[in-house]
C-alpha cells in the first residue's frame, strides 16, 4: 500500500485523540501534554502489537478521560465528538438541498446549546439523535428524512464514544 495512504489512515484514526488534545490545550497546556502521554502509555500497555480500530480509539479515550477531574474532560470530549459528527452528517445530507451554510451553522449552534448542561456520562445516542432531529425538522424535511434513513448508522457511530 502506498505510504501516503497508510499515513492518511493513521492520521484519520488518531484524529479524535488529537482533537481532544487541542480542546484540553485551550485551557491547560500541561494537562494536554499529560493527556497525550497517558494516552500513548495506555495504547502501549493495552494495544501493543494490534491494529487499532476507530472503536479502539474511542475506548482508549473513554478509559483515559472518564475519571479525570470527575469526568470534566470526558464531557468536553463527548461534546466535541457530537458536534464533529453532526456537522459532518448535516453537511453531507444537505449538499443538494436549498439549506444554506448559515442555516447549517445555526443548526450546529442550536445543537451545542441543547447539549449544554447534559450529563455526558449517561447521555445516550438516541437522545442525541432525537435532539438533532428536532432541530432539523423545522428547517428542512429532506435532510430530516435522510437522517431518519441513516438513523441506525448514526446511532452506531454515536455509541462508539457514548458510555451505555
Amino acid at each position: 500500500m502506498d505510504e501516503q495512504v497508510v499515513r492518511y489512515r493513521e492520521a484519520k484514526l488518531m484524529e479524535p485523540i488529537y482533537r481532544m488534545f487541542k480542546v484540553i490545550e485551550e485551557t491547560d497546556v500541561l494537562k494536554a501534554q499529560t493527556f497525550m502521554s497517558v494516552t500513548m502509555q495506555y495504547i502501549i500497555e493495552h494495544y501493543s502489537g494490534r491494529n487499532l480500530t476507530p472503536a479502539d480509539v474511542q475506548a482508549i479515550l473513554r478509559a483515559v478521560l472518564l475519571h479525570e477531574e470527575d469526568g470534566k474532560y470526558y464531557a468536553m470530549y463527548v461534546y466535541n465528538e457530537i458536534q464533529v459528527k453532526a456537522a459532518g452528517w448535516l453537511t453531507i445530507l444537505a449538499v443538494d438541498c436549498p439549506v444554506t451554510l448559515e442555516a447549517l451553522g445555526a443548526m450546529a449552534d442550536q445543537l451545542a446549546q441543547e447539549l449544554q448542561g447534559k450529563d455526558f456520562i449517561t447521555l445516550t445516542a438516541e437522545e442525541v439523535l432525537n435532539i438533532l432531529e428536532s432541530i432539523v425538522a423545522p428547517v428542512d424535511g429532506v435532510v430530516l428524512e435522510r437522517i431518519q434513513l441513516n438513523r441506525e448508522r448514526y446511532l452506531a457511530e454515536l455509541r462508539t464514544f457514548l458510555v451505555q
